[in-house]
């Protein structure tokens, strides 16, 4: 997850284990450095809590009739244009 976004300093407690394993990985040249093992780590919870938090959105949205027709309808109104379509545009 390499970024250009600002970041702040912040202290976190980490079990004592896993912060000797992720400075063995460094050393090893596993990874290349802890704080880059924990902010990947970090992004890929967040990615991870976003992806449910949108699944649970769209499994609420299949039982709502009016959002069903909407969606149907907007797709029925597209038939023919999509259609007219044809290779990259």
């Amino acid at each position: 997850m390499t970024s250009n976004k600002k970041t702040v300093r912040y202290t976190a407690t980490l079990p004592e284990e896993s912060l000797e394993e992720l400075k063995a990985l460094a050393k090893a040249q596993k990874i290349p450095s802890v704080n880059f093992a924990i902010k990947e780590a970090v992004g890929d919870y967040l990615k991870q809590l976003k992806k449910s938090e949108y699944e649970e959105l769209m499994r609420q949205a299949g039982k709502d009739k009016d959002f069903l027709s909407r969606t149907i309808g907007c797709a029925e109104d597209f038939k023919t244009i999509d259609g007219e379509v044809t290779g990259e545009w």
